[in-house]
């Protein structure tokens, strides 16, 4: 059966539609850029923001129904589901794009993690470093995961001064990670030899460090010159203008995410780390199939033009 999943993040509406028949494969992709933290007003997100995600997913609504998905799924994680007014978007996402909104929790999304990378490497540890919380797992060890319950827009808020953090401002960040990792007491620094980063924020870290390095391919991150790295963001008057090729949707959050992933593996004592392809949405379809999710599926309308351009797997 074909599915399909959007996801509404911190940074972007993302799409993924995917066959599955016991494994999965996909077959299409698509993002569309929307800073759904541009449209916060205080604690709650504005009806100019809830218009706007409005209006992405009628698009991607329709890319689905295009490449033939039978069941279509909307997903949001912290991104959402931090705004006092949570209720309200739903109400209004469901008038104006006739979505079902299924809102996953911390636990929720660290669990579609796992599920997705369930044939991980012995001793690697899962890191997904998102916008409202950061998810770890251990899937070929315990096969447990845990969560923090903030991201790069949480660190960024009570951290950061300006756009990119200061040197100093990124060592109260380290500080704060760490301190929150000890508390939460999920594995022992140590126990891992590598990690496994998911998330399109950790691919887009990993793209700077290919090219900052001149990798060709899928690059394998060594902490020695991701610390490198970070340094050089953290001084360089140049860094804006590099994270406007890499990533421009993420110039708010970029150096935060990797003063905060530098963290994480130190913190674990991790000399090296490569990215997954697979990660929330992966994971969550593959529940959804084998009956692991009983969520609200949203309706698509059948669809006989030819798809459109995107960015196909």
């Amino acid at each position: 059966m074909r599915y399909a999943v959007i996801d509404i993040s911190a940074s972007s509406l993302s799409l993924l539609v995917a066959d599955i028949n016991g494994e999965l494969s996909v077959q299409f992709t698509d993002r569309e850029t929307l800073s759904v933290l541009h449209y916060a007003e205080g604690r709650k997100l504005s009806e100019r923001g809830i218009r706007k995600i409005a209006e992405g997913l009628k698009r991607l609504k329709g890319v689905a129904a295009k490449y033939g998905a039978e069941k279509c799924y909307v997903i949001s994680t912290a991104s959402v589901r931090n705004f006092e007014n949570y209720e309200e978007v739903e109400r209004e996402l469901k008038e104006y794009a006739g979505v079902e909104l299924n809102l996953l929790s911390g636990e929720e999304e660290a669990f579609c993690d796992l599920t997705a990378n369930s044939g991980a490497p012995e001793k690697s540890l899962l890191v997904d470093i998102g916008g409202g919380s950061v998810e770890l797992c251990d899937p070929a060890g315990t096969g447990s995961s845990s969560f923090l319950d903030f991201g790069t827009v949480a660190l960024k808020r009570k951290f950061v001064r300006h756009t990119h953090p200061s040197e100093g401002e990124a060592r109260r960040i380290k500080k704060y990670v760490k301190k929150s990792l000890e508390k939460l007491a999920f594995g022992a620094p140590g126990e891992y030899e590598s990690a496994l980063l998911l998330g399109p924020a950790e691919r887009a870290v990993a793209e700077m460090y290919a090219d900052r390095y001149g990798i060709k391919g899928e690059a394998e991150l060594e902490y020695k010159k991701l610390k490198e790295l970070r340094n050089f963001l953290l001084a360089s008057s140049r860094r804006s203008l590099l994270i406007v090729r890499i990533a421009p949707e993420r110039m708010d959050t970029f150096v935060t995410s990797v003063v905060a992933l530098c963290a994480v593996l130190k913190y674990y004592g991790i000399e090296r780390a490569v990215c997954s392809p697979y990660g929330v949405k992966e994971g969550y379809l593959l529940l959804v199939a084998k009956g692991g999710r009983e969520d609200k599926e949203t309706p698509l309308l059948l669809a006989s033009a030819k798809p459109e351009e995107g960015e196909n797997s």
